[in-house]
């Protein structure tokens, strides 16, 4: 073979390598882009839940104490926790803002549709007080930082993980 031609096919044989290379550096991206996304969409469907649970719970509070006392018992039985340990007393308690905010917006549409029914029978409603409910993303928010913060890892990893299922042993 003559020069010309071997370093021709070195250079080809260079290019496939070098596209090789190329190709597996770009499905690693490809495969931690998409784990990116896998966990944005969990993390996403498991908030979601969490929070029409605990909604529903508190959706016919009377008090905020109620409100926190139901909303809690949802958050627990949600993420499978029974409070017996400090950690878990600890979140719950981080989370109650959450609960409270919901509780408050829930409060501030009732009093909206109340101002909205005075106003419709002719009643003064310039006494009507003016609610702004919390922003309850930003409270849901400030409970996971927290909670990623002091337990090294994300909240709703708590809501992903499986219970083991032990089973039975009689002693005799």
């Amino acid at each position: 073979m003559t020069q010309v031609l071997s370093a021709f096919l070195d250079n080809l044989e260079k290019s496939a390598h070098a596209a090789s290379v190329d190709e597996e550096n770009y499905r690693r991206e490809v495969a931690a882009r998409l784990k990116v996304f896998e966990n944005e969409r969990a993390f996403g469907f498991r908030r979601l839940n969490l929070m029409k649970v605990v909604i529903a719970a508190i959706e016919n509070c009377e008090t905020e104490d109620d409100a926190i006392v139901k909303g809690s018992g949802a958050f627990l039985r949600e993420v499978g926790w029974s409070t017996e340990s400090e950690s878990q007393q600890e979140s719950l308690e981080k989370f109650q803002p959450v609960i409270r905010a919901c509780w408050q917006a829930r409060q501030a549409e009732i009093e909206a549709a109340k101002a909205e029914s005075d106003k419709a029978e002719g009643k003064d409603v310039a006494s009507t007080p003016q609610v702004n409910p919390p922003d309850i993303k930003n409270q849901l928010g400030d409970f996971e930082r927290w909670y990623s913060e002091a337990r090294n890892g994300p909240f709703l990893n708590v809501l992903g993980q499986e219970v083991l299922e032990l089973p039975l042993v009689e002693i005799c």
